[in-house]
Order: structure tokens, then C-alpha cells, then sequence
């Protein structure tokens, strides 16, 4: 690399960082891509969970087809309009009647229906969890209004807490980016030294240790300031703002740090662009979905959230959103900290040992 020096120790290993981050911003777009990309797709996905969290967002619609045309069952249908909830719109369709386009649940009286024998049949179909439940609730409250007496109506306020969702893929779609910037950058220093880069360092008096440790600083960076951005977008346009600054800053640095010493080991492990360039993508979408940083893990089911949670980019995400809370998660950043110490260590013995090789 040009302007690249014999040096030693530590200053050697800001000289190639440096180096290394001025390759990186030579191609002007690919970096401004590399650095916007998670914001947009953060927006995408933080809009969708905003409409999912908002009271007056997502709805169940609810249809009831009265088959049996009773007094008992034109009750208990009326019932079920007036039981509608702030989430849950009901609506009365004939059975010749075609289907209501984004009807969840159905609710059938059939034949022979009365208060004595209140029976119904729920067919739920929905993409969602929750959508039977919300029929049975509100078949239970409409039994109750149609055929109790002098039954007290409960008045209730719902306040909705919106924002856990959105808080939790502010860290985790960056960290989607964050690690396949972080393999792309170790991709090409793999290709780079292929090509001879590493006995030209050599010729200049740096070691592959420092080259190693100059690739982990250099994608470090860069990763923070993907992981920075993004936070940043979400506090402007989605008020997501930190409770505690230094709690995030230090949350996100070493969040960034982890993630370019697993992939800088991985890639050493690795030792060949071609293998690196099979697997890397793999395990990226693996951590990704496993630790929440695609689907938020309280959806998942518990098995898999279980195991993602011993993932580092789920520690990412839980050290984050502490922070955001305002709180400093001590057991997420002491992990953290751990997994890139031991991954700075394998990446530098791999680099020591492939030079004795």
C-alpha cells in the first residue's frame, strides 16, 4: 500500500488502519452506499413496527355469518359489532357473500344455536399470532353482553407503549450491515494478501500481527460509524433518544469492535478468499436470524430465542436497547468485550503462525 512506512508496535498499526480506511473511502459511493444502506432499510423496517405498535394501527378484522337467523343467534351477532375493540373491527357478511378481503377470523353460528346451547365455530387464518385468541375473547364477551343480566360494562383505557420493537431493530438491522461489511472488507484483505500483500508489509518491517490488528481497527471503525448512523437516525426520526449517551457510545464501539475481530478471526481461520467468500455469508445470516437482528427475538419461538441469545449480536442488541433505556448492561458489554478479546487473540495467532508456516 502507498504511504505505508517501516515502523513498529502501535504506530505501525494506525499507519496501515489508516491506509487501509483511505482505500476505503477512495470509491466515494461504495462508501457512502456501505454507510447509508442500514439506515434505509432500518426506516423500512422501524415504519412497519411503528404501525404494528400504533393502537390505531394494525386491526383484526373479524367476520360473523349468522347461519342460523334465531332470535338468539341476532343477539349474540349484534353483540359481537357492539364488542368490537380498539384493535378488533367485527363485521356481519351473509354466507352467499364472498369472502372480505383481509378477514383473519370468522365466526360461524350455525343451525340450532341458542343461549342455552351457545355454540360457534372460529375459522382463524392469519399471518399473525393472536387472531384465534382475539375471536375467543371476543365470542366470550358477546355471550356475556347478549345473554347476562343487568351485566356492567367495563370501561377501559388502553396506553400504548409503543417503541420496543422499533428499539430492538435500530441495533439489530445495523448489525445485519455491520457484519457483512465487516466479512466484505476481510474478504478482500484475504484477496489482497494473496496477491503478495503481506510479504511487501513484511519488506517494510510490518509483521502480519499488525496487519491483522491494523484490518480489525480499520473495519472497527468503519463498522461504528455504520452502528453510530443508524442510532443517530433513529433518535431524529423516530425518537428513539439514548437515556444515557455513554452508555450507547460505549454499547455500539464495542458492539462494532466485536464484530470485525469475529470476522478478521474468521477469515484468518478461514485462510482462503474462496472459503471465507462460502462461508462467511452463512454464518452472517445465521447470527443474523438467530439472535434477533431480523425478527426481534420475544417473536421467535423460545428454543431459538434461547440459543440466540448466547450470540454476540444479540448481546449488541440488549446492550443498545439498555441504552436507550438508559441503563449500562454490564453483562452484555462484559460478553461483548470478551468475544472480541478472544477473537483478536485467534486472529492473531492464526496470522503468526501462517507466517512460521
Amino acid at each position: 500500500m502507498d504511504g505505508i512506512h517501516a515502523s513498529t508496535g502501535g504506530a505501525a498499526v494506525m499507519t496501515l488502519a489508516l491506509a487501509m480506511l483511505r482505500s476505503f473511502l477512495a470509491d466515494r459511493v461504495a462508501a457512502i452506499l456501505t454507510l447509508l444502506a442500514p439506515l434505509a432499510f432500518f426506516s423500512l423496517i422501524a415504519l412497519f413496527y411503528r404501525h404494528l405498535e400504533a393502537t390505531d394501527g394494525f386491526r383484526f378484522e373479524i367476520a360473523v355469518v349468522d347461519e342460523s337467523g334465531s332470535a338468539d343467534a341476532r343477539l349474540f351477532a349484534e353483540a359481537m359489532q357492539s364488542c368490537a375493540m380498539q384493535r378488533v373491527h367485527v363485521s356481519e357478511v351473509r354466507e352467499s357473500e364472498p369472502g372480505i378481503h383481509g378477514v383473519l377470523a370468522t365466526v360461524h353460528i350455525p343451525n340450532g344455536f341458542s343461549r342455552s346451547d351457545p355454540r360457534v365455530r372460529v375459522e382463524a387464518a392469519s399471518p399473525l399470532p393472536g387472531a384465534s385468541d382475539a375471536a375467543l375473547q371476543l365470542v366470550n364477551a358477546a355471550n356475556a353482553r347478549a345473554f347476562a343480566v343487568d351485566l356492567p360494562t367495563v370501561t377501559v383505557q388502553v396506553i400504548s407503549l409503543n417503541g420496543m420493537l422499533v428499539r430492538g431493530s435500530a441495533a439489530g438491522i445495523a448489525l445485519i450491515f455491520i457484519m457483512f461489511s465487516s466479512a466484505s472488507i476481510a474478504s478482500r484483505s484475504l484477496g489482497d494478501d494473496a496477491s503478495g500483500l503481506q510479504d511487501r508489509l513484511r519488506s517494510l518491517g510490518i509483521s502480519a500481527a499488525d496487519s491483522t490488528a491494523a484490518r480489525i481497527v480499520a473495519i472497527s471503525i468503519i463498522a461504528w460509524c455504520q452502528l453510530a448512523l443508524t442510532l443517530a437516525w433513529a433518535a431524529l426520526a423516530f425518537q428513539l433518544v439514548p437515556g444515557s449517551v455513554m452508555a450507547l457510545t460505549c454499547a455500539s464501539f464495542i458492539a462494532a469492535v466485536t464484530s470485525a475481530a469475529f470476522f478478521v478471526a474468521l477469515a484468518a481461520l478461514c485462510g482462503s478468499r474462496a472459503r471465507f467468500v462460502a462461508i462467511a455469508p452463512v454464518i452472517t445470516l445465521v447470527l443474523s436470524a438467530l439472535s434477533g437482528s431480523m425478527i426481534p427475538r420475544i417473536l421467535l419461538p423460545t428454543s431459538i430465542a434461547s440459543v440466540g441469545g448466547w450470540l454476540f449480536p444479540a448481546w449488541a442488541i440488549d446492550a443498545c436497547s439498555a441504552a436507550i433505556d438508559g441503563r449500562f448492561d454490564g453483562r452484555s458489554i462484559g460478553l461483548l468485550t470478551a468475544m472480541s478479546v478472544v477473537s483478536t487473540l485467534v486472529a492473531l495467532f492464526v496470522a503468526r503462525r501462517s507466517v512460521r508456516g
